[in-house]
């Protein structure tokens, strides 16, 4: 009895931790997507003609659908109960927006001041 509850209790604390840093791995890309968007929509110092010539290019479009669709996909869940899937929903959202990122930066590194999470990168 007292182990059943012992393992309860760890269990139920492993659980706690476990949701916490996946809200910290969801909170982390919707960080980024907001940084890469502001960029994007507002781009500053030499990579400016960079990014607005990225903009015209080819692949663009295809690009900026699949991140409005992580968009919308996100927005469809973010009141959700269920941790998991608003974490899975931010992190297709930022993999979508560093897809997008990268692409408009083309040769540049991307901006010193927009933090990619890990989750996005891979």
């Amino acid at each position: 009895m007292i182990g059943r509850q012992a393992y309860a209790e760890a269990h139920a604390r492993r659980d706690q931790a476990e949701l916490a840093r996946i809200a910290q791995i969801a909170e982390d890309c919707d960080a980024f997507v907001r940084q890469a968007m502001e960029y994007l929509v507002e781009p500053r110092g030499l990579r400016q003609a960079t990014v607005e010539r990225a903009k015209t290019r080819r692949g663009w479009p295809k690009r900026h659908a699949a991140l409005v669709d992580a968009h919308a996909a996100w927005v469809d869940v973010v009141g959700a109960r269920c941790t998991n899937i608003w974490a899975a929903a931010s992190v297709r959202r930022a993999q979508a927006a560093y897809t997008l990122l990268c692409f408009a930066l083309g040769d540049w590194t991307i901006p010193e001041h927009i933090r990619v999470p890990r989750a996005a990168s891979s």
